[in-house]
């Protein structure tokens, strides 16, 4: 279904040229496919070195990138270090509905050598990333089917 909505919808992008489509498409969809496995990198290595404490969900940010896109929750977390410092930090991955409240306990790993930097042991924090691979392997997907199908 996605790759005929790509292949016949001639208004996804205005170009009628097929090429510049697969080509956007196939951009596209290598940024989206880096951005998630830097992403996924980080937690992973995150998770092997860093220190697991607790933490508390003090409140939920909601970032709207732009009007007409959907509001992104970013859920800001306090921890305190094995070294007895109080971190207060908004977590890096937005996703449009959390299970958290303010007031929740969080599993949250930190960075030994950077106390701010931090991941929390959660599904998000692992799907998250995980989705930004599939999608950008789609997009890039598409784009070949485009490009053999329409230009070939």
């Amino acid at each position: 279904m996605i790759i005929d909505t790509l292949l016949y919808s001639s208004h996804l992008i205005s170009s009628n040229n097929p090429t510049i489509t697969a080509l956007t498409l196939g951009g596209t969809g290598a940024i989206f496919s880096l951005f998630g496995a830097i992403l996924y990198d980080s937690h992973k290595k995150l998770m092997k070195r860093g220190i697991q404490v607790e933490g508390t969900v003090i409140s939920i940010e909601h970032e709207r990138s732009n009007k007409d896109s959907m509001v992104l929750n970013y859920p800001v977390i306090r921890y305190r270090t094995l070294q007895n410092e109080l971190i207060t930090k908004k977590h890096n991955v937005g996703i449009s509905r959390y299970s958290y409240k303010e007031g929740d306990s969080v599993n949250v790993v930190y960075d030994p050598a950077d106390n701010s930097l931090f991941t929390l042991n959660d599904s998000s924090s692992k799907s998250v990333p995980l989705s930004f691979i599939l999608l950008g392997l789609t997009l890039l997907a598409a784009s070949i089917i485009i490009f053999i199908v329409k230009a070939g």
